[in-house]
């Protein structure tokens, strides 16, 4: 009996092999649940699979239930005796389902018993979903259910697996076919036949057939013979040479007439690399290659230009193509400032111009890139004047940009009514952009060229280690500097330099310490000169000054020594402390030489006559003029004894009310009384004092005598004036100006408002915010501040209202010649002008005569002095003059 039931169990198996066998897809899964509820006498069966990767949930693909196939339906795995399945692999629960799993909702309401479910795993072992067999009541017969669901469980995975990948492929191949679709341009693609395999939309509607009716044929099939001729002649070059090819052809169209066309057709292969087809796309260039006719036109109608005749014809080409009124090519330069190269308006060139970037359509240009707005730019820029003046309405523009992508400038076009020809305009501006882009760069390229010739001419004529002219600069300066000198009727200077034992510094500690030291004695020699002269390295350690336009020897003299203690001071190179000292031979235009070599040959022999008196001195070429020099130099130590031991007077010359000739102050003049040689001239010893540094003690000395002396002159009745003190530049300087002058007044018991300082124009114009903040200081201590010299500087009324002065004083080389000269007239009458609209006192320096007195007078000036009243005159003899004036 037993052999008779396995027998049975066994055609029903094979029953259902065959029902199932034909079978594919849902019919199948259909057909299967059926088959398998049946057989096991259950009321429900389903084949399910997961939803996504999360594997949480489970899509079923086919149910049965209660003798009838119903609609799919989707549960969380979770809970359920699935979840158990698809984890573990077979499980049997013959009752109690509810107990064992009381949260599965769809088993409480399906009030599931008995359950028996298989996991269907796929080709690579993954486990896709569960195949279950499930009752209300206990199951029939669960060990056929268990072994037709290990029967049917590969064959249902398979099923599920093929579906699958067709489901997969088919939506890849409607993704591929909606990529075609949405590209705008035909696209096609053949077999090694020449078939269509496929083609998008945009081909449908060039051929005027639809896909159905293009697949599978070839080009004879869907198009005109010459079309397809040529066609046929294209693929067969791809297929034989399986490279990519691109053409142009013509496509007559009903509707749009002829179409110039470009072809793109490349080969694709298949997994084996074998080739397998073309793929071919059409685009449409009839536009393009009008577009390209134009701009071509465009383009040559700037060739041939250049500069500014090229920015003219760019903004004429604009004004043309777009139909505006306008147009401007523009350079920005710093400070947001934009430079018009050309601005073409209403056909007519304008001259160049600048305007602030800020608040213009071309700075959104600048910032964002290219602008087009046909209509409304003066409701967005009611502020700009570009805009506002021309009433515009319509605005294109694009930023030039250079090589590296940087905004050289600005391209505007401006209309007073909408712009209509947007549809090339970026490729417009763009074109137009590049081409002034070029041009300016080819003008960068230029003037870096020609200052790169400029360098490399500074380079031919200038010594590399120190910056100074070279021998041939010097020799052709020297030579124009003796030209101007016979022209001038005056001297020319040459100092010949040479370092005392270099060569000992260069052998013990390096030549790059010797060139560091080369390089501050450059830099020291050059604060020697003044600005017509030239200092100059001549070769290793020699070095050479030209003094032009000499007036005295003596400012020969005075130079030579300053290079000489210059260079004697220390200097630190590299941790070194070194000293050094120069031989210097001088040689004269035109006592000495009347050319370049006799000039350098005179001054060198001096140098080495130098170095043979033992080095670290100074030598003329002319035996008389050492003389002279040793004079100097003398006069120089006998002047820092002078200073010691009071030689040094004090004279005063009075200043007075031009109306009323009444004395209203003095100014104070050092004089020197030589014990042997007598008076001698401040011409002579003020500028060696200058440079000695010996003015800043002098200074300081004459100015607390005259404060003492205007202080005896108060306490001995006589009324209070001004005492006018000069003020040096190198004591102007001095950090210790202030409390010194504070110092004085305090000690000689003079009051500020009776000390006068005079300062000249010159020593304020050197550093103009430095000497307001020194005359702020001084000013604020009471004192009175004047400008000695006014008019032979180079102050301007910016300046001078700066100045916290109280009084102008006219040099006396105007006044001298004020009745016979209109020039010197004017200028002394604008001195008084401006000093009466200022609210400034004025006095003139130098009056000698009384038509000169006169002449000031009558142009309304106040004060002056000069020998027409008294020339400087001591102390005692000056109380003299205020006896007499307080007798009168």
């Amino acid at each position: 009996m037993a052999g008779n039931g396995s027998n049975n169990q066994d055609v029903v198996y094979e029953e259902l092999y065959h029902d199932l066998m034909g079978l594919v897809g849902e019919p199948f899964f259909r057909a299967l649940t059926t088959k398998l509820a049946r057989l096991s006498g259950a009321d429900y069966a389903f084949i399910g699979e997961y939803t996504d990767d999360q594997r949480d949930r489970v899509r079923t693909v086919a149910v049965y239930a209660d003798g009838n196939n119903i609609d799919n339906l989707e549960f969380e795995l979770e809970n359920t005796p699935c979840a158990v399945v698809v984890r573990e692999g077979l499980q049997r629960y013959p009752h109690n389902v509810l107990k064992l799993f009381p949260l599965d909702h769809l088993a409480i309401e399906l009030k599931v018993e008995s359950y028996i479910g298989l996991p269907l795993v796929d080709s690579k072992g993954e486990v896709m979903g569960p195949l279950a067999v499930f009752s209300r009541r206990p199951l029939g017969d669960i060990e056929m259910a268990e072994t037709a669901l290990h029967l049917f469980a590969m064959r249902a995975a398979a099923e599920l697996e093929r579906i699958k990948i067709e489901r997969q492929r088919d939506e890849e191949l409607h993704f591929l076919q909606s990529l075609l679709d949405a590209i705008p341009n035909p696209v096609f693609y053949k077999d090694l036949d020449s078939r269509y395999l496929g083609c998008n939309r945009s081909y449908e509607d060039l051929l005027r057939k639809s896909r159905q009716d293009i697949i599978g044929h070839r080009a004879a099939d869907v198009m005109p013979p010459l079309r397809a001729v040529v066609a046929i002649r294209e693929d067969n070059k791809v297929y034989d040479s399986a490279l990519s090819r691109t053409y142009e052809s013509t496509i007559e169209e009903p509707d749009h007439g002829t179409m110039q066309v470009l072809f793109n057709k490349a080969p694709f292969f298949d997994q084996d690399g074998e080739l397998a087809g073309l793929v071919g796309t059409i685009q449409d260039i009839s536009s393009l290659r009008e577009m390209q006719s134009a701009m071509q036109s465009l383009v040559e109608s700037t060739v041939g230009f250049t500069g500014s005749n090229c920015y003219r014809r760019v903004a004429q080409q604009l004004c043309q193509w777009f139909d505006a009124d306008c147009a401007i090519v523009g350079r920005i330069q710093e400070e947001g400032k934009v430079l018009s190269l050309a601005t073409i308006q209403d056909g007519v060139s304008m001259p160049s111009y600048s305007f602030n970037l800020s608040d213009t359509p071309c700075e959104k240009v600048v910032d964002e890139g290219m602008c087009l707005m046909s209509e409304g730019v003066m409701e967005h820029y009611p502020n700009c004047s570009l805009v506002t003046q021309m009433h515009a309405e319509g605005y294109v523009g694009t930023p030039i940009r250079d090589h590296n992508g940087e905004v050289l400038g600005v391209l505007s076009v401006l209309s007073r009514g909408k712009i209509k020809s947007l549809e090339r305009a970026k490729d417009v501006l763009a074109i137009m952009a590049a081409r002034v882009s070029a041009e300016i760069e080819r003008e960068i390229s230029e003037q870096r060229l020609r200052d790169n010739e400029d360098h490399l001419e500074y380079l031919v004529y200038h010594d590399v280690l120190t910056d100074l002219p070279n021998r041939q600069l010097f020799r052709d300066r020297l030579q124009h500097a003796i030209s101007m000198a016979s022209l001038g009727q005056h001297q020319v200077g040459v100092l010949f330099i040479d370092l005392d034992h270099f060569k000992k510094i260069n052998d013990s500690l390096g030549h790059e310490v010797g060139d560091r030291l080369l390089c501050e004695v450059a830099r020291r020699l050059r604060l020697c000169i003044g600005g017509l002269d030239t200092v100059a390295r001549l070769s290793g350690d020699e070095f050479a000054i030209i003094l032009d336009q000499l007036n005295n020897i003596e400012n020969v003299i005075l130079i030579a020594q300053e290079v000489n203690r210059r260079l004697a001071e220390m200097m630190v190179v590299e941790g070194y402390k070194l000293f050094l000292t120069a031989s210097i031979g001088i040689s004269l235009y035109p006592g000495d030489g009347k050319d370049v070599v006799s000039l350098l040959k005179c001054a060198d022999a001096a140098m080495f006559k130098a170095k043979e008196l033992g080095r670290d001195n100074y030598r003329f070429y002319t035996a008389g003029l050492n003389e002279r020099a040793s004079e100097l130099l003398a006069l120089e130590g006998a002047l820092r004894q002078a200073v010691d031991k009071n030689h040094l007077v004090v004279y005063f010359q009075p200043q007075v009310e031009l109306a009323s000739r009444r004395i209203i102050g003095a100014e104070a003049l050092v004089r020197w009384q030589h014990p042997e040689n007598g008076m001698i001239s401040p011409v002579d010893f003020i500028p060696m004092a200058e440079e000695t540094g010996l003015i800043v003690s002098i200074g300081e000395w004459v100015l607390r005598q005259s404060c003492l002396q205007a202080r005896q002159w108060q306490v001995a009745g006589y009324p209070p004036m001004r005492i006018s003190v000069n003020m040096s530049a190198r004591q102007f300087r001095q950090k210790d100006l202030v409390p010194m002058v504070r110092r004085i007044l305090q000690e000689t018991g003079l009051s500020p408002e009776y000390l006068d300082l005079e300062i000249t124009e010159s020593i304020l114009m050197n550093d103009v915010d430095g000497a307001v903040e020194r005359l702020v200081e001084l000013h604020s201590l009471g004192i009175q501040l004047s400008i000695d010299d006014f008019g032979t500087g180079y102050s301007s009324l910016a300046y001078l209202k700066k100045f916290p002065i109280q009084y102008l004083k006219i040099d006396r080389s105007f006044v001298r010649d004020v009745i016979i000269d209109p020039n010197d007239a004017a200028i002394a009458t604008a001195v008084i002008d401006l000093a009466r609209n200022m609210n400034l006192n004025v006095i003139a320096e130098g009056i000698e005569q009384q038509d000169q007195h006169q002449f000031l007078l009558d142009r309304g000036c106040g004060y002056g002095q000069g020998y027409l009243f008294s020339r400087p005159i001591p102390a005692h003899e000056f109380e003299q003059l205020l006896v007499r004036q307080q007798g009168v």
